[in-house]
């Protein structure tokens, strides 16, 4: 994630918004003011499956919010009721805070490389070099890294400079791992812009030995616009399957990084106070089920810590599915008892892999997918959830 401010407020341009559904959740509408959280839906269509929001990243500029998402049709089976074949990346933008939305064609936009979840056929254009650095500070950034698929290589990325209406890439990612021989890079999107020119990224790499797979997170630096990237230090232990890290920048030469372990479920912590170089465990924040979920992490205003994630199981805690929120007032050491955000209204297994942004009147939006299957409503669609953090 990464937030950008700007006294700009820019309007849907060249006509590549189409909205499909600003529809709140009905029945749990709150004012978050109120000690409540507001639920509304992001983008719900009948016959239609809503994924993943921590794949493609989330952006924010004052109190417009752009999310990448997946969609396509729904599918009667176990597991995701998604029809891959037909799948397709979109976003989704608000311009309020996260109260309304319209949905974004990301191919349209320029996100022309087909991925696992993003099928163009043959409309789909290869990834090519980067030649010109790009510039981190443009108050309208915004960056995404892409996987071509989950357990192979490659990964590539793209940059818009216009709040991500337009977006220029494929580009290439290429890193040299000077200790280990991955399979590929199969990364989704954690950075921090440290300056015009540089940009500390948390990758997902995958490893190949024989009949066995699994992926580790990497930190890796560009300090030439990102025309390349060089690998600073592995994270966590080898082997065991770590994926989609969630990254904040604690002071000028310490980070905090969190990840999702699928195999036993863990989501791990890990500290650095040499700028990325060596990384110390703390405790894990959370317990979560399943093969996990992934975190978002956001650095407050008022200094604490603010993590949402998704529980699968009933049997985790006594409140059961649902998206909860936890704060740490220490950089991580310690975390609060999990609150429940959002809960017992239908939800199934298939929920969660959010992210998260502050606006400027202190409010957080988590995004994150859903639905209420339990209740009769069987369709995946995208959620968003506003809540005052001085509530909890």
């Amino acid at each position: 994630m990464i937030k950008l401010k700007s006294a700009l407020y820019l309007f849907l341009l060249m006509g590549i918004i189409s909205v499909k559904s600003t529809t709140a959740y009905s029945g749990t509408d709150q004012d978050p003011v109120d000690n409540k959280p507001t639920h509304v839906k992001v983008f719900y269509e009948e016959g239609r499956y809503g994924g993943w929001p921590a794949n493609w990243g989330i952006w924010s500029w004052d109190n417009e919010i752009l999310v990448g998402f997946t969609e396509g049709d729904h599918l009667d089976k176990e597991s995701h009721t998604f029809d891959r074949e037909s799948s397709y990346a979109m976003f989704a933008r608000s311009l309020d805070g996260g109260e309304t939305w319209s949905v974004e064609d990301a191919f349209a936009s320029g996100i022309t490389e087909s991925t696992f979840e993003h099928n163009l056929g043959s409309k789909s254009q290869s990834a090519r070099e980067l030649n010109t650095s790009i510039d981190f500070s443009h108050p309208d950034l915004a960056l995404t890294f892409r996987m071509c698929n989950l357990r192979d290589g490659p990964s590539s990325f793209y940059y818009s400079y216009d709040r991500g209406k337009t977006w220029e890439g494929a580009f290439r990612l290429s890193v040299d791992f000077p200790d280990k021989k991955p399979a590929g890079i199969v990364t989704r999107t954690d950075y921090i812009v440290e300056s015009k020119n540089e940009v500390t990224a948390f990758l997902t790499v995958s490893f190949r030995e024989g009949d066995k797979d699994w992926r580790e997170v990497a930190c890796v630096r560009t300090t030439d616009g990102g025309k390349t990237w060089n690998h600073i230090s592995w994270i966590g232990p080898a082997g065991i399957g770590s994926i989609m890290p969630s990254s904040v920048r604690l002071d000028p030469s310490s980070i905090l990084t969190m990840f999702r372990i699928t195999k036993p479920p863990r989501m791990v912590s890990f500290s650095s106070n040499n700028n990325g170089l060596s990384w110390q465990q703390l405790d894990d924040p959370v317990m979560v089920d399943r093969t996990g979920n992934p975190p978002a992490l956001l650095k407050l205003d008022d200094g604490r810590l603010c993590l949402v994630y998704g529980l699968r199981n009933e049997e985790t805690r006594p409140e059961g599915i649902g998206m909860y929120v936890v704060f740490s007032s220490d950089n991580g050491q310690s975390w609060t008892e999990p609150t429940l955000l959002r809960g017992q209204d239908g939800a199934v297994w298939d929920i969660g892999y959010p992210r998260a942004v502050q606006l400027p009147n202190g409010n957080v939006v988590a995004v994150y997918y859903y639905n209420n299957a339990d209740s009769g409503d069987k369709y995946r669609y995208i959620a968003a959830t506003i809540f005052n953090p001085d509530n909890y």
